[in-house]
């Protein structure tokens, strides 16, 4: 029991240190941080790309200037051939410490959806895997079935927020304490399904068939890979 408390003892105080580190951080991130002089990506032209099979549907694309804590964000609803339909949703900011990408199953939950437990996944596109966050979220006689990922300083992220360890956020210290605020984007495809069918492909479907059409430098833009 004595081997327990001081274990508990340990974990606690670390994670007390951490915390003073982080609030220290914020606040020199905020002094040092310079304005972003880089040159913003075109998110609108970039999710008007579509695979052949696929038409946008007329009046999906939501104003992202309205309400938004991003620097960008764009929207759009493709219809395929057989009737189906995938959206589209990309957000980027250039703090990716401060307005990084929400956890999507937060908001979903925040919004009045009965949200499934979020799992680790992945789509294959071409020969490459692209590991991804996915759940459902179930709201009235609808389900949403709902794939995310982000990408942080180039860098691709589909972590689960529980399953992040206090060895990466210490690690992230350093570049916070410099002022070095990586971009952050990030991109979730959805279909919307019936709450007695059995789940939707179709988002997933949209998502292989769109990576593959996009050029190299896009892909790694939207991906990390």
């Amino acid at each position: 029991m004595m081997g327990a408390l001081m274990r508990l003892t340990k974990y606690s105080l670390l994670a007390i240190v951490f915390s003073l580190i982080l609030i220290s951080s914020e606040i020199l991130v905020q002094i040092r941080q310079q304005p972003f002089k880089g040159a913003k990506p075109d998110l609108q032209s970039i999710i008007t790309q579509h695979p052949q099979g696929w038409e946008s549907i007329p009046g999906s694309s939501v104003d992202p200037s309205t309400n938004t804590p991003y620097d960008l964000v764009a929207t759009q609803i493709y219809k395929r051939a057989d009737g189906k339909e995938a959206s589209i949703v990309m957000t980027w900011s250039f703090d990716g410490f401060h307005r990084a990408g929400h956890a999507q199953e937060v908001c979903y939950n925040s919004q009045g959806f009965t949200v499934s437990t979020p799992r680790n996944s992945s789509v294959m596109v071409g020969a490459q895997k692209l590991d991804v966050v996915t759940f459902e979220g179930r709201y009235g006689d609808m389900t949403e079935d709902v794939i995310y990922w982000r990408v942080t300083g180039g860098i691709h992220d589909a972590t689960l927020q529980e399953n992040i360890p206090m060895t990466q956020r210490f690690k992230e210290v350093p570049r916070i304490l410099i002022g070095d605020i990586p971009s952050n984007l990030m991109v979730r495809v959805s279909t919307w399904r019936p709450a007695t069918d059995p789940p939707s492909t179709v988002h997933i479907d949209y998502i292989k068939s769109y990576l593959q059409s996009v050029s190299p430098n896009t892909r790694h833009f939207l991906t990390g890979l």
